[in-house]
Parts: structure tokens; C-alpha cells; sequence
């Protein structure tokens, strides 16, 4: 069974983890590498100068080794042993000297036993004429040991003996550890430099997001005034003034649901409350007065009609704002804007009006769906109808305006007041409440035209004096060809 590695389960220890784990990697292999090669090098540099000196000591010996082979015991001088002393105090090393049968023939170690020497690799290069170092175990000394041998050679190239040098292995060694202090005092340096320069980062990019998460959780909590400090790298802080931005719009939009739900129950309530009274009304009175009857009736016939309208805007309010529409397609909306006029066409003579319509037999497409297109201007001649006086004239005009296509409707009503103007728009807003409730408006018609018009990249503008009349004006942009 393999147990799940030990890795930090927060973002900051994460990021401080991996930094360490890479830094440490790397570093260490670069310690290692460069450790290796100091010891290899300070290895070298004692087998070269330990090869340098077998050379050296090999020409100087080659006198005293003739003399000794040819028993001058008259030679003037000192005798090869007192050389080999010398040189080995001078060299720090052990000095061997043999025949050419490798038979001891001094030796500055009076524990070395005089005979035949072991043949170890360096003497089998000597007489090959090559340069060879040997470690192994020396049993005279007792220890490890460095090992090189160089041939005293007579004048014409003949070995006539062999210098054995060697030197112990300690001190080398010693050396070779010591060339370990400086990178590895200069990698933990770095490591912890590295730790804190991580720690610094991974806090850095680490407590911003902490902050985003404790704002989220607050706000799934209820909590909608929390905000985020914006802070971090520029990633992380455009993403904490995203996400302010976004807290602000939920905070508004909910605002707005919780406005319009309040704004829809009194509207409902109202005809409600009417229908009931009257219900309880003909209840009681019914039978004993038929034209009460009647008259209620008609009035409680007017009241679900209104309630008609308000659900069928709330539901068309709602389609819009979730975007539940089918896609868009260029349209001419020629013949739908002559269609809606016939619709409206007894409604217009009911209330003792004229409807002229200024339309061409065709038009620039626009990229838009039909049905919210023919519920915006049915509500701009609707609202026209209602609040232009008997004999008054409506005018539907529609054309193509510097790329956009402008489809007017102009009434000669009584205007709308400028301090009204700009709030004609909202949602369940009325210039006149008491009219409005009289002629079955809710406050929705104006707010869904602007909706519809939004939705398909337009605007909707109004123009109106009080007493002459009001202008309202659907823009949406044309299908530009390809």
C-alpha cells in the first residue's frame, strides 16, 4: 500500500513547497557537481605532484644506484640511503628504491623489510615507461595510501631500478572534505535566501486569494456588503476588482429583483383586492340588483384584463433578463409594423383617433426576433392611444437613419412633463398614477421597450413637450453586409 505523499493542502504552502523543492534540487545538484569536481581536483593535483616528484627523485638517484650496484665504497659523497632520507623529509613521502627485479634496495622507512616489493599497478606502468598511481592498503604502515613508481634509467634508456613514492591517503582526504565547506555554505546560504524570497512570493500571491475566499464565503453566507482589498500580482488584482465589480452588480441586481418583486405583489394586489370586493358585492347583492350585477361584471372583465397585461409583461421582463429568446435573424420589419397597425386599428378608432403609417414596403434588415420586436412598438402605440384625447393623430413612421433603422411612433397627446422624463423608463414608474390605474397601465410597458431595445444592441429615445405631444423613437442597428 503506498502512502499519499506529505504536500501541503493551502495554496501558500504549495507554492512554498514547490520553490523549496526546486531551489533545493537544483542547488544541491549544483553543490554536488561542484564538490565532485573540487575533490577530483585536489585528488589530481597530489597524484601529479607525487608523479612530478617520482620523476625528479628517479635522475637524481641514478648515480647513487650505480655505485651501490657496483659496491663503490669509496664514492665521495652521500651514500643513497642518506639521499633517500633527505628527500623523503623534503618530500614528506616514503622513498623506495628497487632494482630492476623490484628487490628492496632501500628505503626511507627502516619498517620496510629488505627483498622482493609487491608489484603493484604503478611499477607495472614504470616499466611500460607510463605514469600510474595506485591507492590501496599499505601493511608497513598501516593505512591507506598513494602510490606512483618512475624507472631510473642508465644513459642509454635501460631501467637499471625503480623510486616507489607514496604518501598517505589522510591528508588528501582530509583536503577533499574540506573543498565541501564553501559550496555547501554558499547553497545554504541561497536556500535560505530562497526560503524567505518564497515565503515572501507565496504570501504575496497567497493572501489575496485568502481574501477573495473569506469575501465568497461571507457573501454565500448573506453577507452582500463584503469587498476585497485588491492586492497581488496584476492577475490576482485585476481578478479582486472583477470580482468587486461583480459583488456590486449582484448587490444592485438583487436590489432591483427585490424591488420589482415588491413593485409586482402591489400591482397584483390591486385588482385583486377589486375583484374580491366586487365578488363579495355581487355575493351579497346580486340577486336583488341585476344592473349591479352587470356593472360589476363588466369592471371585474376590465381588472383581469389588466391582470392579462401585467403578467404577460412581468413573464416577457423575465424572458429578457435570463436571455430565454431565440436567436436572432435578419429581419425586414416592414410587414410586421403594418401587421401591428391593423391590430391596433380598432383600438384607434374606439378612442375616436386618426393612425397614419409611414412605412415603406420594405426595409434594411436588422438582426433581431420578431415577437419582442412586435410587443416594444405595440406597447409604444398603446401607450400612445391611451393618452392621446379624442381626435387626436398617431403617426407610425419607420426608416433607415446613418445605419440604424428608427421606427418612430409620434402622438399629439398631452406630453409628458420634463421632470418626468428621465425616470419614464423604470420599472412601475407612472407620470400620472390615478390615470394610469384608471386606463390599466402598470408602470411596465416603457421599462420593457428599453429592455427589448438593449437586447439587441439599440436605445429607445424620447422627445415630448407638454401640450403638443411625445415622440418616441426604437434605434436598432442595420445588418451590416459582409
Amino acid at each position: 500500500m503506498r502512502l499519499p505523499l506529505p504536500w501541503p493542502r493551502s495554496l501558500q504552502g504549495r507554492l512554498l513547497a514547490t520553490y523549496l523543492t526546486l531551489m533545493t534540487l537544483s542547488i544541491g545538484g549544483l553543490m554536488l557537481w561542484m564538490g565532485v569536481r573540487l575533490q577530483n581536483a585536489v585528488l589530481d593535483q597530489a597524484q601529479h605532484d607525487l608523479e612530478l616528484q617520482a620523476f625528479v627523485l628517479a635522475n637524481a638517484l641514478r648515480d647513487p644506484l650505480e655505485h651501490v650496484r657496483e659496491d663503490d665504497k669509496e664514492r665521495e659523497g652521500r651514500s643513497l640511503p642518506q639521499l633517500i632520507q633527505v628527500y623523503a623529509q623534503t618530500t614528506e613521502a616514503r622513498v623506495s628504491v628497487t632494482d630492476r627485479d623490484l628487490r628492496l634496495v632501500a628505503s626511507s622507512d627502516r619498517r620496510e623489510k629488505t627483498g622482493a616489493v609487491k608489484a603493484g599497478p604503478e611499477f607495472a606502468a614504470a616499466r611500460q615507461g607510463r605514469e600510474e598511481n595506485s591507492i590501496r592498503w599499505d601493511d608497513v604502515a598501516g593505512e591507506q595510501r598513494l602510490f606512483t613508481a618512475a624507472p631510473i634509467r642508465e644513459d642509454d634508456g635501460q631501467a637499471i631500478g625503480y623510486v616507489q613514492l607514496s604518501i598517505p591517503m589522510a591528508p588528501v582526504v582530509a583536503s577533499m572534505q574540506s573543498m565541501w565547506w564553501p559550496p555547501l555554505a554558499m547553497g545554504g546560504g541561497v536556500l535560505l535566501l530562497t526560503f524567505l524570497v518564497s515565503l515572501w512570493l507565496a504570501r504575496h500571491m497567497a493572501h489575496p486569494l485568502q481574501d477573495l475566499t473569506q469575501v465568497s464565503e461571507a457573501m454565500a453566507a448573506g453577507d452582500l456588503g463584503r469587498q476585497v482589498t485588491p492586492g497581488g500580482p496584476d492577475e490576482i488584482e485585476r481578478l479582486g476588482s472583477a470580482f468587486n465589480r461583480m459583488a456590486g452588480r449582484v448587490q444592485e441586481m438583487l436590489a432591483r429583483q427585490q424591488e420589482f418583486v415588491a413593485h409586482a405583489a402591489h400591482e397584483l394586489r390591486s385588482p385583486l383586492t377589486a375583484l374580491r370586493l366586487r365578488l363579495e358585492m355581487i355575493e351579497q347583492h346580486g340577486r336583488t340588483d341585476p344592473d349591479l350585477t352587470a356593472r360589476y361584471l363588466a369592471q371585474m372583465q376590465g381588472e383581469v384584463e389588466q391582470l392579462q397585461r401585467l403578467i404577460d409583461h412581468l413573464l416577457a421582463l423575465a424572458a429578457l433578463d435570463e436571455d430565454a429568446l431565440p436567436p436572432p435573424a435578419p429581419t425586414d420589419l416592414a410587414p410586421l409594423l403594418y401587421s401591428l397597425a391593423d391590430t391596433v386599428s380598432p383600438l384607434v378608432q374606439q378612442a375616436g383617433l386618426r393612425l397614419t403609417v409611414d412605412v415603406p414596403s420594405h426595409l434594411p434588415p436588422v438582426l433581431v426576433n420578431p415577437d419582442p420586436i412586435r410587443m416594444a412598438v405595440y406597447n409604444l402605440l398603446d401607450n400612445a392611444i391611451k393618452y392621446t384625447p379624442a381626435g387626436g393623430q398617431i403617426t407610425l413612421h419607420a426608416g433607415a437613419v446613418g445605419g440604424h433603422l428608427a421606427v418612430s411612433v409620434v402622438d399629439t397627446g398631452g406630453g409628458i412633463p420634463p421632470d418626468a422624463l428621465p425616470h419614464i423608463f423604470e420599472r412601475f414608474y407612472r407620470v400620472d398614477k390615478a390615470r394610469s390605474r384608471r386606463q390599466g397601465g402598470a408602470g411596465l410597458g416603457l421599462s420593457l421597450v428599453q429592455r427589448i431595445a438593449q437586447l439587441y444592441h439599440g436605445e429607445v429615445q424620447v422627445e415630448s413637450q407638454v401640450g403638443q405631444g411625445s415622440v418616441f423613437t426604437l434605434s436598432l442597428p442595420l445588418v451590416q453586409p459582409a
